[in-house]
């Protein structure tokens, strides 16, 4: 066999493997049907790959006419992968079934750890080490440890640069200690792109070839998938900053060093610099006293309270979000745009306010795109962080023995 009939083999192999990954049941009919592979194909496909015991038969398909057609899954226990989404709040270490379930999980509470990067990475292998052993699993079989951890991040040295809102972690080469310490491949992405990556193959984008995630939280970021593939951009994978998306040319300095980011103007912690110099003026205000040392839950708990100087700026915020949500329409067409971070989940009216506004600047006789509330994001960023793993191990090393 020459390469290019081998490369051929092996991308019809990930074909199939990536279609049963999707849609968690196929038949070898169907997969014919959806692939433009013939039968014959498929069959000789599904017979090695259920040799090598990378899938596997489920319950036979009923309903139809004739005799019922055998479906087939990933075997979910073949291999397992080590999860790691960590943000400013807390870090959940679990690890996961090729299916992306659950197997075991622990959490780090972040305020609890000392400032040293030394005695996080120290917590970081413990609890890797724990959900490993108490899931009884044979350490042959974790294939490896994907980390979802804030932007920006240098993906293909595993460098983790400089998060503005988690400074522990500056210049942290997490995937050369962790690989040295544990013995494991680890693979390093943003978390909004850990998220995405969820979000595509067990969340709401799980119908969709072609999404974007916009995570609204104390910053502002996001993860883009085409063609069911992480998109990252070329060399230093900043692809999906949308957070600095420029939408005021004069408006205020962002931490990136421009003015006017969507970062700057709309993210939780924009809205809480605005509302501190707001309080400064208003004295009898109840959270005057506290205004130099505000948190998140203050601004959602004051809006809940119908407090008139957060409203605005939180509707502020869902107005210019939903201006880069339309720009984000018109540069990319997704099928899909998922929008997750506290200022979602905080203020049920933020999500309206964008939808509404995106919506209201679409092009003459463009679609009306899907625009939905993401699921929790540490779960989407916990599963997404173990399906960097199953990628790679799809990609490179599914189709060998071992």
């Amino acid at each position: 066999m020459d390469n290019s009939q081998f490369q051929l083999k092996n991308l019809n192999r990930r074909l199939v493997l990536n279609y049963i990954r999707k849609n968690r049941l196929a038949t070898k009919a169907g997969l014919a049907a959806v692939t433009g592979l013939t039968f014959m194909a498929i069959q000789k496909i599904i017979a090695e790959l259920e040799s090598l015991e990378l899938v596997r038969k489920d319950l036979p398909q009923t309903g139809g006419v004739g005799r019922n057609a055998i479906t087939y899954r990933v075997n979910e226990k073949y291999g397992y992968s080590v999860g790691i989404h960590i943000n400013s709040f807390r870090t959940t270490v679990a690890l996961l079934d090729l299916n992306g379930s659950i197997v075991q999980r622990v959490y780090l509470e972040m305020e609890h750890l000392p400032p040293s990067q030394e005695r996080f990475v120290a917590d970081l292998v413990d609890a890797v080490e724990h959900v490993v052993e108490a899931s009884a699993i044979e350490r042959s079989k974790v294939l490896g440890v994907g980390i979802g951890v804030p932007g920006p991040v240098d993906s293909k040295e595993g460098l983790v640069l400089m998060p503005p809102n988690l400074k522990l972690l500056h210049y942290l080469p997490l995937k050369r200690i962790l690989e040295q310490q544990l013995q494991l491949p680890v693979c390093v992405q943003k978390d909004t792109n850990a998220i995405a990556l969820g979000e595509y193959w067990h969340g709401l984008g799980s119908r969709y070839d072609n999404l974007v995630y916009l995570d609204l939280d104390a910053g502002i970021g996001g993860g883009l998938v085409i063609d069911g593939k992480l998109h990252e951009g070329s060399e230093g994978g900043v692809a999906g900053e949308f957070g600095h998306m420029i939408m005021d040319v004069e408006g205020p300095l962002c931490n990136c060093g421009n003015r006017g980011c969507l970062e700057a103007i709309g993210s939780g912690l924009a809205i809480l610099r605005a509302f501190s110099q707001e309080l400064a003026g208003h004295p009898e205000h109840k959270l005057y006293l506290k205004r130099n040392s505000l948190g998140l839950q203050d601004v959602l708990e004051a809006a809940a309270a119908s407090d008139l100087l957060v409203l605005h700026l939180l509707n502020k915020s869902a107005f210019y979000t939903g201006i880069a949500v339309r720009n984000l329409i018109n540069l990319f067409n997704p099928q899909i745009i998922i929008l997750g971070g506290i200022l979602i989940k905080g203020y049920p009216r933020f999500f309206e306010i964008v939808k509404d506004v995106a919506d209201s600047r679409k092009m003459k006789g463009s679609r009306e795109q899907v625009i939905l509330v993401s699921e929790p994001s540490d779960e989407m960023g916990i599963v997404g962080a173990g399906e960097i793993v199953a990628d790679h191990f799809f990609e490179d090393v599914a189709l060998r023995q071992r």
